[in-house]
This record gives C-alpha cells, sequence and structure tokens, in this order.
C-alpha cells in the first residue's frame, strides 16, 4: 500500500466547497483523462496480457465514473468546462523515466498507483465532509474506487517487476509527488 508523504490540509475541502462547480468540472475531466491515460498504456504495452486486461477493465470503470460526474453537472445545470492542463499531473509526468521502457512502465504504474492514492485522500476528505446524500454517497464509493485502482497498479508493478525495485522506486516518487502537491495552491481542483 503506498502511504502519502504529504496530508492535504482541511483548507482544501473549504476550497472545493466554496467553488463545487468548478471542482466538478475538473473531477469530470480527470476521470476522462484516466480512462484514456489506461486505454493508451494497454495499447503500448499490449505484449503483457495481465497489464492490458487489467487496463481495459480500469479504462471502463474510469469512463464510467465520468459519466456519473457528467449526470451531476446536469442536474446542477452546469456543463462540462473548458479542459485545462494539470500542473500537478504535468509535474508528476516529469519525474517519470523514459530511457529505458521497463523503467518507463514502471514509473507509469507508480505514478498512476500515487495519483490515485491522493484521490482516495482527497474524495475522502470531501465524503466525510458532505451532508448525508446522494453526494456524500458518490464520494464514499469512489473513495473505495480509489483505494481499489491504488492497489491495482501496485501489483502490476509488483507482477512484472522485482518487488524490492518497487518499494525503492515507489519511497522516490512519494517524496517527488510530495513536493509536488504541497507547492500547488489549494483550490477547487481535485490535484
Amino acid at each position: 500500500m503506498i502511504l502519502l508523504a504529504y496530508q492535504t490540509p482541511r483548507e482544501w475541502v473549504d476550497a472545493v466547497r466554496a467553488d463545487f462547480d468548478s471542482f466538478l468540472q475538473d473531477h469530470a475531466a480527470n476521470e476522462r483523462k484516466a480512462s484514456a491515460a489506461a486505454i493508451q498504456m494497454a495499447v503500448q504495452h499490449h505484449d503483457i496480457p495481465p497489464l492490458v486486461d487489467a487496463l481495459v477493465e480500469l479504462a471502463g470503470e474510469e469512463m464510467d465514473h465520468f459519466r456519473q460526474v457528467y449526470e451531476i453537472l446536469r442536474e446542477r445545470d452546469t456543463g462540462l468546462g473548458q479542459d485545462s492542463p494539470d500542473p500537478y499531473m504535468t509535474k508528476l509526468h516529469g519525474a517519470i523515466r523514459k530511457q529505458a521502457k521497463s523503467d518507463f512502465l514502471l514509473d507509469r504504474l507508480l505514478v498512476f498507483s500515487i495519483v490515485e492514492a491522493r484521490g482516495c485522500e482527497r474524495f475522502g476528505m470531501l465524503a466525510d465532509a458532505l451532508e448525508e446524500g446522494p453526494l456524500k454517497t458518490f464520494y464514499t464509493d469512489l473513495t473505495r474506487a480509489e483505494a481499489r485502482h491504488r492497489g491495482l497498479f501496485t501489483r502490476l508493478a509488483r507482477d512484472i517487476f522485482d518487488p524490492t525495485t518497487v518499494a525503492k522506486r515507489i519511497e522516490t516518487l512519494v517524496e517527488i509527488e510530495a513536493k509536488i502537491i504541497a507547492a500547488l495552491p489549494l483550490q477547487a481542483t481535485l490535484h
């Protein structure tokens, strides 16, 4: 299991609640991008059937989350909004080693696991702060899904690579992620 080195401050929830529609738009964009990234990784690593099987399944689940967020936006008479680059993801992708194909795959799996861990943390914080009702239930369910996804990426990494190598690289990437997320402003976005 990945343990994050930086804990999101409570003020993040306040920022989200103050501009919930913007948060939902950002959330929708992140779900869509997660689905696309899973498909892209499956195609790039088509020679590893267990990886492809897991990523195809994940892509469908992420697209279903996108659909659910979109339905919430429609209920609120809000559209998807303009998609914009995510500084968190841009900087985190910069930590991925690209020289060797195996390093590239390992780092991508672990970065996605860390991103899912961050989503699990933040969706859980949001679910705890919401009043009883459909939104609270939705974000509680998403917290569980993010935890499963975090575990999926870590398990895939350990199945494909030496577990000691995986553990060492996780430590490095978790520290990099902590510095990235701590430097970003708290705003109504997932990251």
